[in-house]
């Protein structure tokens, strides 16, 4: 069992008090400097990553204003979504159009008389199937002849030529339905029965035949508007080679009903992509002035205050922004309303980008876009800054050693102040000891001279 020591009854001193006094002291020089360490790497830490957050932010508001496709977009308009909807390329030129749907394109679907079941054995033989000049010979033996096994030979032919094979359980029987993949008159179907014991033979199925044993549900046929007046016949309900550019996808037949299409240019999408470009340079500029500002009157200094990498970056994205670009119409910011004030930041004067863009369209966008456009390049600039061997991602892998050295460092710190503890209760436990005999000795020689 551990004795128990009763300090300070010798010289009626309080010695636990004064031993951590002590200890505080000795502590406190080592730590306090530990502490200011520490505190200044995380603010530093802190700092890095705000700014790369701001920065990550402002390359994203690039992304649109590197992609050509941005400066060249289309809004497309139609009086009726339900008959017909449109799409427009970026080569499609501004324009407008009447379009009446005649009919739309469909696939042709047949149907077999009804069975019994689907599981039953039909017949042998081989079906011929043909769609738009290609044939598969599909065998059928008489291990698998049921509707089912008829089905899933269709199905799953290699040579199958655009067909889809399904069953219909109705109340005169079970119905083999073949329809085919594709719109369009030209993928209508042909079905030749040969060969086998005859069982087949409700399956052949060709157009103006006197008689045909599968019956017709739906007739192959093409699209048919009118554009401008002119008949279009497609294979397709989605007409793409009408009008240069533009995709006009059908969604019902409304003749004699003549409808408005208009394709137009997207000035508005652009600008808006140009003022988030705009309001995420100046976010990126206001993060920089907080975390290298100074205030001469409280000489508080920001994290970053003279810090050479940031500032280098944010000067050489300055630079980017105020250069001027080749001999386009537009050949800088400034050329189009942009300007830079005299904090650092970007001013949009919306009128003029407005008549910018309505004037020149292409040539603002050729002022961003592409590989030599600006929003390009200072994609380049941020993309480098954000990499993983970047000058500031290696900052930060050092600011992290230091914080974990720091911990380290503080570990040890508490380990010595330990011992130094330890150290001092021994001692002033002695010295009250003999502290406590010599007041025992005195006692007993004034009271034998007594």
């Amino acid at each position: 069992m551990a004795s128990l020591t009763s300090t300070g009854l010798g010289s009626g001193l309080d010695i636990n008090s004064i031993v951590e006094q002590l200890v505080k002291a000795e502590r406190a020089p080592t730590a306090n400097r530990l502490t200011q360490r520490e505190s200044k790497a995380n603010e530093e830490l802190s700092a890095l990553g705000k700014f790369k957050s701001a920065l990550a932010t402002f390359k994203d508001s690039l992304a649109k204003l590197t992609d050509a496709a941005t400066f060249q977009g289309r809004t497309v308009t139609v009086q009726d979504d339900k008959v017909f909807t449109a799409t427009a390329e970026s080569t499609s030129l501004p324009g407008n159009y009447s379009v009446e749907v005649m009919n739309l394109a469909a696939a042709q679907r047949l149907r077999s008389i009804g069975f019994g079941d689907a599981t039953s054995a039909i017949g042998t033989g081989t079906l011929a199937i043909t769609v738009n000049g290609q044939t598969a010979n599909i065998a059928i033996g008489s291990t698998a002849s049921s509707l089912n096994d008829i089905r899933d030979a269709i199905n799953e032919s290699p040579d199958n030529p655009g067909v889809r094979a399904t069953i219909v359980k109705a109340s005169d029987g079970a119905h083999l339905i073949v329809s085919s993949t594709e719109t369009g008159a030209a993928n209508a179907i042909t079905i030749a029965v040969s060969g086998g014991d005859g069982g087949l033979a409700s399956f052949a199925y060709a157009a103006g035949a006197p008689s045909n044993p599968m019956l017709e549900l739906q007739a192959a046929a093409d699209a048919n508007i009118v554009i401008d007046g002119f008949p279009v016949t497609s294979a397709s309900n989605a007409i793409s080679d009408a009008i240069d550019g533009v995709t006009i996808d059908l969604g019902s037949a409304k003749p004699g009903t003549i409808l408005g299409l208009s394709v137009e240019y997207d000035p508005e999408g652009a600008g808006a992509a140009v003022q988030g470009f705009a309001t995420a340079y100046n976010k990126l500029i206001d993060t920089v002035t907080e975390l290298t500002r100074y205030n001469a009157d409280t000489r508080d200094a920001a994290p970053l205050l003279g810090d050479a990498t940031v500032r280098g970056i944010r000067d050489q994205l300055r630079r980017e922004i105020s250069t001027t670009l080749g001999t386009g119409a537009f050949n800088s910011l400034a050329a189009i309303g942009v300007t830079t004030e005299t904090t650092g930041k970007l001013a949009v004067d919306a009128t003029r980008l407005s008549a910018a863009i309505d004037d020149d369209f292409d040539a603002v966008g050729a002022l961003f876009a592409g590989t030599s456009g600006l929003a390009t390049r200072l994609e380049g600039i941020a993309e480098a800054t954000l990499s993983r061997g970047s000058t500031i991602t290696t900052r930060e892998d050092a600011l992290k050693t230091t914080l974990k050295t720091i911990t380290s460092q503080r570990e040890t710190l508490d380990e010595r102040i330990e011992r130094v503890r330890s150290r001092l209760l021994d001692q002033f436990n002695a010295m009250d000891a003999l502290l406590g005999q010599l007041k025992n000795t005195s006692a007993f020689l004034s009271q034998q001279l007594g």
